[in-house]
């Protein structure tokens, strides 16, 4: 090539492999003939596009000469590149002429340049059509000879496809995550920055917060009432440390649009700090529930519960107040010496049937306090056999009714730990409910023995029996046998109930078997044995006659106080009586006696007000407790106010009698 063709062809200089392939084409087989005689128009447009490292494409004259840099080549592919230069544009383009053919003819048309962004142009390229995004704009090379004044256009084009699916995947990542929060059985939110913007809240938010403006808003402002609750400044705690904040049934003020006023909930949430990938807080996420109805329900429970509890002290209250005045009755009638056969016979149907009416309201009250888990043990060495005895003890009046035989077999003494006064009352129950569903003249078997590291004792009756269907339910709580109910009503099924719990309080159990109905029954109390007690070390009993005690009694239930005076006057003792704690106050100034007895129950300064009083002023005497009010915080609160013992009415009056002697 001369010196005079190659400045004429410089413009087409450079430009890479696109360059060269422009300068080897034969365009003297097109339209557009030598680049030498190429208008002016295209020569620049030429000079642009090798010049160039941005993707640029030209279409020149009425048949769309194609010209290309290196840059767009990459993005066309194999079967276009580079067989499109010098192609006409329609054979070239066919598949999306759809698409760009109007654009381009918008173009030519001399209406201006084109602008599309992130413009969807599927093309083939290496084998396949694929879905190609383009951000491109058509532009008009003018020519003054071509028709409309456009020569061709200029075609600036970035391929944009990998952001475009990035973004689309960001996108619906997002929709899925808010997706995910929406769904989400809890109130979720999301912050952004030192002043919390609220980025995102899920509809569970709203049901909680109610309708407002939140979106992009900082948290201050869109629940401003939260301000003096101290939410905000455990966001600025996070947001600062970085550390998450637990909340726990935290209480709430929400102003949701509610008549009456700000509405309180009740929340289980948590503050999570959002990091960047140096570790910085650039964000909240605060994630609860909204646990209103449960506290409510919880306080509803407990409400209810103290309410109970404040039914059955007030229950044992009011039972044990008519008894303590009929058993004193009913002890004073047997201690009369005076007393004819038949009188003393109707005494002791009135003892028994008190002693049954008291068994069952301890029953009672035991259950509820064992459900409510406030059944407290008081535990020491207990002799199984002496415990036993004490239970037939109490039970003998029953056998008197039924000329029933109790056998209980001496034997050695064996220990265990308990609490003396619950393993008495088990006992009593197990070997009560032998006598009550046994016949008249039925026979009755008490033993011990022990077995390995236990103690067993066995209630072994030839009573009614226990069906097939009602043996693995005897201990349940009112369970009732229909074969037992043909033969008695008493009692209400809760004994049984009674007697398993206490005994697997104590690390025990206890089992029943029975063949079936006319065979009898056969119950089993097992106990963990105790190492035994060393004799020696027990004190020596004083023998000497009781002492006489100068002892007052502070009763409102003037039946109940006159009766145990009398009971107490009989076997030796002085006794001054009162019915109201002011005048239990003024004759206790001038009292140097022993003993105080004194109800908890009385009219304006109940007795615990009373003992304190006591106290303060200067008597250091036995000051016992005798009260309806029997559960262990009652007996605790006794002790507290100065009280050495709690008695429970009705009293048992040989145990009170042997407390005075000691």
């Amino acid at each position: 090539m001369t010196t005079e063709s190659m400045q004429a062809h410089s413009f087409l200089a450079g430009g890479g492999e696109m360059g060269a392939l422009i300068r080897a084409y034969d365009w003297e087989r097109t339209p557009l003939g030598d680049p030498v005689i190429w208008p002016q128009a295209l020569k620049t447009s030429v000079r642009l596009l090798l010049s160039t490292g941005h993707p640029m494409f030209i279409w020149w004259g009425p048949d769309l000469i194609q010209f290309y840099n290196d840059a767009y080549a990459r993005s066309i592919g194999p079967e276009r590149h580079p067989n499109a230069l010098g192609q006409c544009g329609r054979e070239c383009w066919d598949e999306i002429w759809d698409v760009i053919g109007p654009q381009i003819e918008h173009v030519m048309n001399g209406q201006g340049h084109t602008w599309h962004e992130n413009q969807l142009v599927p093309i083939t390229r290496y084998g396949s059509v694929q879905d190609v995004y383009w951000t491109y704009s058509y532009g008009p090379i003018d020519e003054p000879a071509a028709p409309n004044g456009v020569g061709g256009i200029l075609v600036v084009v970035t391929e944009t496809t990998e952001q475009v699916l990035t973004e689309q995947r960001l996108k619906t990542a997002e929709a899925r995550w808010r997706s995910l929060f929406d769904q989400a059985p809890g109130f979720m939110c999301i912050l952004r920055g030192p002043d919390h913007i609220v980025e995102f809240a899920n509809q569970r938010y709203y049901e909680l917060v109610g309708p407002r403006e939140t979106l992009e808003r900082p948290m201050r402002d869109s629940l401003p009432e939260v301000q003096s609750q101290g939410f905000l400044e455990l966001l600025d705690n996070v947001f600062r440390s970085g550390k998450a904040h637990v909340g726990t049934a935290m209480p709430v003020r929400f102003n949701r649009g509610s008549a009456t006023g700000p509405d309180q909930r009740y929340i289980d949430f948590v503050y999570e700090p959002i990091c960047d990938h140096l570790g910085n807080t650039i964000g909240i996420l605060i994630d609860g529930y909204d646990v209103t109805e449960h506290i409510l329900a919880h306080n509803a429970l407990r409400e209810q519960d103290r309410r109970k509890d404040e039914f059955l002290a007030i229950l044992g209250h009011e039972l044990r107040n008519p008894l303590a005045p009929i058993r004193n009755a009913s002890e004073l009638l047997l201690l009369s010496e005076s007393q004819q056969s038949r009188e003393c016979e109707l005494a002791e149907i009135i003892s028994r049937q008190t002693s049954q009416l008291t068994r069952l309201v301890d029953d009672l009250l035991d259950v509820s306090r064992i459900t409510t888990g406030k059944f407290a043990l008081q535990k020491s060495r207990v002799g199984l056999r002496e415990a036993t005895a004490m239970a037939i003890e109490s039970v003998q009046p029953m056998l008197g009714e039924t000329k029933q035989e109790l056998t209980f077999p001496p034997g050695e003494e064996l220990y265990v730990y308990a609490d003396h006064a619950r393993l008495v009352q088990c006992i009593t129950n197990v070997v009560g409910n032998a006598i009550k569903f046994s016949p008249a003249g039925g026979q009755i078997k008490v033993s011990i023995r022990e077995q390995g590291e236990s103690a067993i004792i066995n209630v072994n009756d030839n009573g009614v029996g226990i069906s097939e269907a009602m043996l693995p339910r005897v201990f349940e709580l009112f369970s009732q046998d229909a074969l037992a109910l043909a033969h008695t009503q008493k009692g209400l099924g809760i004994g049984l109930s009674v007697v398993r719990e206490v005994i697997e309080m104590h690390g025990g159990e206890v089992h029943a078997y029975s063949e079936g109905p006319g065979s009898g029954s056969s119950f089993d109390i097992i106990l963990r044995l105790a190492p035994p007690i060393d004799r020696t070390a027990l004190p020596t009993l004083n023998s000497r006659k009781p002492a006489s005690r100068e002892v007052l009694i502070v009763d409102d239930n003037v039946d109940a106080a006159d009766s145990l005076a009398r009971l107490l006057k009989h076997v030796g003792h002085e006794v001054s009586v009162t019915y109201t704690p002011e005048q239990a106050l003024a004759l206790a100034s001038g009292f140097r006696g022993d003993v105080v007895l004194l109800d908890i129950g009385l009219p304006g300064m109940d007795g615990y007000s009373v003992a304190r009083r006591l106290r303060s002023g200067g008597f250091d005497g036995l000051l016992i407790a005798i009260t309806g009010y029997t559960q262990t915080t009652d007996v605790q609160r006794a002790l507290d106010a100065g009280f050495d013992i709690h008695l429970s009415k009705p009293v048992n009056f040989d145990a009170l009698r042997q407390l005075l002697a000691n």
